[in-house]
């Protein structure tokens, strides 16, 4: 079988190392047994002849390499060349690819591809793809240590080889996911630490009032009134948030199917974990401490109110109590659904009309003026309002990433193991600016 120069590194490497070993036995430099003498001049024998070959193979790698970059150069137009579709091209290259795009048409990648790095088991295969604004790094490691997992694989139906397939589009039912909308109302920004401690405003009492003139020296007459502030220093450390799944060397050949895994599924559910988290984190063990589970948020029950006079008391308390803007408010589809199909009778035969509008009414869902967010995070017959772009942030570590590296035996097996991970910190910063809506 044809010899990577990869695997002619590693292999003469290993045959240094054996030499080494016996050398050590000798520290004055004469090798006494005969035995030993003998193997070691074996050894540099074969290792002269990979020598050889693996110039060969570089000269092999090094010609690739030119051809790539030639194709690279040369398939560009000229800068002042008329296209007829310039047009075109320009507003596509003006799109960003997506993460699986960029790593797949990377010149580290198709290098490496071109040269069988992922279809070899032997050395080691290392490198970083600087991703565009607006996506991460895609680093490549083979030190990682987990538990053997569920195998997707090139070669199976059931599994991963519904990817490959013989000239047609590949035909397969994806599992339905729910819209990804809440993330999009909290703040994100950086940190370079590992816990974000942050001083929290706890009491404030207004005692401003207008004082008359003093009538003497002594006395209270004059007197000015004393406000009171009160702050507490509170912490929220960074947690990890993680998920991977192990694939064959095959299965990591095939472009179509590293596209899928990273853009469909593993950033993906680092996002809706991330959302449930945000909403609804315990705070326990490695959760983050969600909105709904801070202490010191309002509470509107339902009551003897209807659910749309609740959401409407609800954002009074955002207003009075943490003088906040509400923005948003959260309700799980089915409630929201129930809201939106409220007629205008519900209590006697003639119903009427719609109460939030006609079926055909246009314009952005709202109620009382404030935009509505569903989401499957939230718990039914509980709605959340809240002033979202000063109550509260996401501190963001290490933004989503995906690598790729093998453990336990994968190394001899041709299967790695791609990981997607980000750390990231929750704070709510004013618990007042959020209503909990109870018994929709």
């Amino acid at each position: 079988m044809a010899m990577t120069v990869a695997e002619a590194r590693s292999e003469i490497k290993n045959l240094f190392n054996q030499a080494d070993l016996i050398e050590k036995k000798y520290p004055d430099g004469l090798i006494a047994n005969p035995e030993d003498e003998k193997e070691v001049k074996r050894l540099l024998t074969e290792i002269d002849g990979l020598e050889t070959k693996l110039s060969a193979l570089e000269d092999t790698e090094a010609r690739r390499s030119r051809i790539l970059g030639g194709l690279d150069k040369y398939t560009k137009p000229a800068p002042d060349a008329l296209r007829p579709d310039a047009g075109a091209q320009e507003r596509k290259d003006a799109q960003i690819l997506s993460p699986g795009d960029q790593f797949i048409g990377s010149r580290e990648y198709r290098q490496l591809n071109l040269n069988g790095a992922f279809k070899s088991s032997l050395g080691r295969v290392e490198f970083a793809i600087s991703f565009k604004d607006g996506t991460s790094l895609i680093l490549w490691n083979k030190r990682l240590r987990y538990e053997e997992k569920t195998l997707l694989r090139g070669g199976s139906e059931t599994s991963g080889g519904g990817f490959v397939v013989n000239d047609r589009q590949p035909g397969y039912i994806d599992i339905l996911q729910r819209e990804i909308t809440v993330m999009d109302l909290i703040p994100r920004i950086t940190t370079s630490s590992d816990t974000v401690e942050y001083v929290q405003e706890t009491t404030f009492t207004n005692a401003a009032a207008f004082v008359a003139e003093a009538t003497g020296t002594t006395g209270t007459t004059g007197t000015k009134p004393e406000s009171a502030l009160a702050y507490a220093v509170s912490t929220a450390t960074v947690r990890t948030l993680a998920h991977w799944i192990p694939v064959t060397n095959r299965m990591l050949d095939d472009a179509p199917a590293i596209r899928g895994i990273i853009n469909g599924r593993l950033l993906l559910g680092l996002d809706l974990t991330l959302e449930s988290q945000v909403l609804t984190g315990a705070g326990s063990g490695e959760d983050l401490t969600g909105i709904l589970a801070t202490g010191g948020i309002n509470i509107q029950g339902l009551g003897t109110d209807n659910v749309l006079d609740a959401i409407f008391k609800g954002r009074t308390q955002v207003r009075v109590n943490g003088k906040g803007r509400p923005n948003a408010v959260i309700l799980h589809p089915n409630d929201w659904q129930a809201i939106r199909l409220t007629r205008e009778n519900a209590a006697s035969a003639t119903l009427g009309g719609y109460l939030m509008g006609p079926p055909s009414a246009l314009g952005a869902v709202t109620v009382w003026g404030i935009p509505v967010t569903e989401s499957e995070a939230i718990t039914e017959n509980t709605g959340l309002v809240g002033d979202f772009q000063q109550g509260c942030t996401l501190f963001d570590r290490e933004q989503s990433a995906v690598r790729v590296g093998t453990i336990d035996d994968q190394f001899v097996r041709n299967m790695q193991t791609i990981l997607a991970e980000l750390r990231a910190a929750f704070v709510v910063w004013r618990p007042a600016m959020f209503t909990r809506v109870t018994g929709i």
